[in-house]
């Protein structure tokens, strides 16, 4: 009996230390993300359209954004034809790029810290951190997630979703989607996604 129990228990700290050296794997990948991207924001010799370019890019491996453009949609997403997915997809990553790159004019010398790593599930770590200025901190946290099989030009651990200050970026486009398909269709929306 006292044999299984150590055994059970070396399996245990033996898990947990894989969980932390994850963990710790991710964290300094991420900041090392973060240290290129403002490298990248520091070059006074690019223009704007090549420096967002290069920001995006450094950051796509890090995204999944085909999942959250599937969870964005919730069970609407298995009515939608193979097509119709594809397209979907394409429309909302060129959203969120988007929508990063207009954020990006707003940097002005933060510093990112983690304040926190959790790991609710195996396949599941939460970093906490804070967007510090001069005058304020703003908590962000970023949902990753590891798949079985590691996506092509993809990192191994991917951001599913962005909570800033408690508001989920994938919460929200969830409930934008669900209410404007309450009245329209799904090509309205895929055009509607299309002129932004």
């Amino acid at each position: 009996m006292k044999k299984i129990i150590l055994l059970i228990m070396s399996l245990f700290i033996f898990a947990t230390s894989l969980m932390s050296d994850e963990q710790i794997a991710l964290k300094e990948h991420f900041l090392n993300k973060i240290d290129k991207v403002v490298s990248i924001l520091e070059q006074k010799d690019i223009d704007k359209v090549t420096r967002d370019s290069e920001i995006v890019k450094s950051l796509t491996p890090m995204f999944d954004f085909e999942l959250m453009a599937k969870l964005s949609l919730g069970k609407v997403w298995r009515t939608l034809s193979k097509t119709q997915q594809q397209n979907f997809i394409k429309l909302y990553v060129e959203r969120m790029k988007q929508s990063y790159s207009s954020k990006i004019d707003a940097y002005s010398n933060e510093k990112v810290e983690i304040t926190k790593i959790k790991q609710p599930k195996n396949n599941r770590i939460e970093l906490v951190s804070n967007l510090v200025s001069k005058t304020e901190k703003l908590e962000i946290l970023y949902k990753f997630w590891k798949p079985k099989d590691t996506k092509k030009d993809k990192d191994n651990w991917l951001i599913y979703d962005v909570v800033i200050i408690g508001v989920s970026i994938l919460k929200t486009d969830k409930a934008q989607f669900r209410e404007f398909l309450q009245t329209k269709t799904i090509d309205d929306l895929m055009i509607q996604l299309a002129q932004k």
